[in-house]
């Protein structure tokens, strides 16, 4: 067995244990908190507000939808003449797949380089650069997100306090210690991202055209996903802060990316549940809002990216990614 799986293997098991034990040693009061919340919850989602809930659904259409213009503009600059509409379906499809393999961020790309090469003959290699530069461009909004959430995270807030005007020398080591920490990330990780950043260098000539539109692009989706979760809230009428939105976002994107559950199943709706407790915000109100928004992104693009994949055959070259 490789050294890593099985690292994660025992990694998992023990957390599970943990868990177990801490579950046991309280469960009547855990019972009994739960009896109560899951009544709450169930209350206040039968009156949800049902416009908010489609303007939430329609906005995370409509980031999807971002996500194809965007694939669309860097497929454009190395010669691929295509629709957004012909890539809507692909991206669905993907997020079926993300939805039901473990790190979710990640799982649907192979099919998405498939389905493209047998649809429109895209080139593997070529469907491959493209979306690592989407994801390095993309890396630009998520960075500043972050930076705006850890300003309004208590336990970061007084890091970031400036001082007429200037940056405090607190704010400037974070900053140091943050450009630090990813510069040894990329040197750890040299020999993985230099196949990608050669090949991303002999095509830079052709990518960078689009450069801006996919970052604009990207910036969007972010807005876009920060709109959806705050629809979310309206509908549920929680008074939920802009920096606690975005705070649960780039929660929602690590815990996805975490390769541990199928679409992060437990691991995400435990960890929003958990932020929005630490917030303030009651169990119930906490549960449902997580609920509901998981019931857009997890159930209902689940729906939607099985009939993609069924009408259009990508089921066939889903199974083709797991056989390699």
């Amino acid at each position: 067995m490789n050294l890593g799986v099985l690292r994660r293997s025992v990694a998992v098991i023990l957390l599970l244990m943990t868990a177990s034990i801490l579950v046991y040693a309280h469960w009547t009061e855990i019972t009994l908190l739960l009896e109560e919340s899951l009544e709450e919850s169930l209350e206040m989602l039968r009156q949800i507000q049902i416009r908010y809930f489609v303007l939430a659904f329609s906005v995370y259409l409509l980031s999807v939808y971002f996500f194809a213009i965007r694939w669309q503009k860097v497929l454009s600059s190395i010669g691929y003449d295509l629709k957004a509409a012909d890539l809507f379906p692909i991206f669905f499809g993907a997020i079926f797949v993300n939805n039901f393999t473990p790190a979710s961020r990640f799982g649907g790309e192979p099919l998405r380089i498939i389905w493209a090469n047998r649809r429109f003959g895209i080139i593997h290699t070529h469907a491959l650069i493209t979306i690592v530069f989407e994801r390095l461009v993309e890396a630009v909004p998520i960075a500043l997100l972050f930076l705006y959430s850890l300003y309004f995270f208590p336990l970061t807030r007084n890091i970031f306090q400036s001082h007429r005007g200037m940056l405090s020398w607190s704010t400037a080591l974070f900053l140091l210690l943050f450009l630090l920490g990813a510069g040894t990330g990329t040197w750890l990780f040299r020999k993985k991202l230099e196949p990608f950043l050669n090949r991303l260098h002999q095509n830079w000539e052709q990518l960078r055209k689009s450069f801006v539109p996919v970052l604009l692009l990207s910036c969007g989706v972010w807005a876009l996903d920060i709109v959806r979760l705050e629809m979310v809230a309206s509908a549920l009428k929680l008074p939920i802060p802009l920096h606690i939105i975005a705070t649960v976002s780039i929660l929602y994107l690590v815990l996805g990316c975490l390769p541990i559950t199928p679409g992060g199943l437990g691991i995400v709706e435990g960890g929003l549940v958990y932020l929005l407790l630490y917030f303030g915000l009651p169990l119930a109100s906490a549960g449902s809002f997580v609920f509901l928004e998981r019931f857009i992104s997890y159930g209902l693009s689940s729906m939607i990216g099985f009939l993609y994949l069924s009408y259009y055959g990508g089921v066939t070259a889903w199974k083709n990614t797991k056989s390699r």
